[in-house]
């Protein structure tokens, strides 16, 4: 697998570029340097999280549970789920994916007609998985991946 740009070393790169360059002190100290990908991603889904609560409060209505009680029929609607289950599948594999959309039924973020409908959609990407020996197996859903879909659903449910 390719090396992403939050693989590299910003000191290295800039060594590579310029080796007559001085670093500046504090990239010498680590300190400086931009915040993981991963962070960063994190931090900007919170950040949409809490404008679109702003969005609901402007609006003087606040979203009830559950947050999502029917899947929009719109062809945004789809590019949503496929990128949010994408999300969880590679994350998670198809039975932690079952489980999380399960909890998500039980804490009432969703409808058990939403989670049969993810469920389906779930169905397509059984369909075109194939198995990579260089895949590491199914991980655990982490409380930052659960924020996440709750920013999934909180786009579905303003659509």
């Amino acid at each position: 697998m390719p090396p992403t740009p939050g693989d590299y070393d910003l000191r290295e790169l800039r060594r590579l570029a310029d080796p007559n360059r001085e670093s500046p002190e504090e990239l010498r100290d680590g300190e400086g340097l931009p915040a993981p990908p991963d962070e960063v991603l994190r931090h900007s889904e919170r950040n949409e999280l809490v404008q679109l609560q702003s969005q609901f409060s402007a609006a003087g209505v606040l979203p009830e549970k559950p947050y999502l009680d029917a899947l929009p029929d719109q062809y945004s609607t789809e590019v949503v789920v496929f990128e949010w289950l994408d999300f969880l599948i590679n994350k998670a594999g198809f039975e932690n994916t079952g489980n999380a959309l399960e909890y998500y039924e039980e804490v009432d973020w969703i409808t058990q007609s939403v989670r049969e409908s993810l469920r389906e959609y779930m169905r397509g990407f059984s369909e075109v998985e194939s198995f990579d020996p260089d895949k590491p197996g199914p991980a655990d859903l982490d409380v930052d991946d659960h924020v996440l879909s709750l920013v999934y659903i909180a786009r579905l449910a303003s659509v």
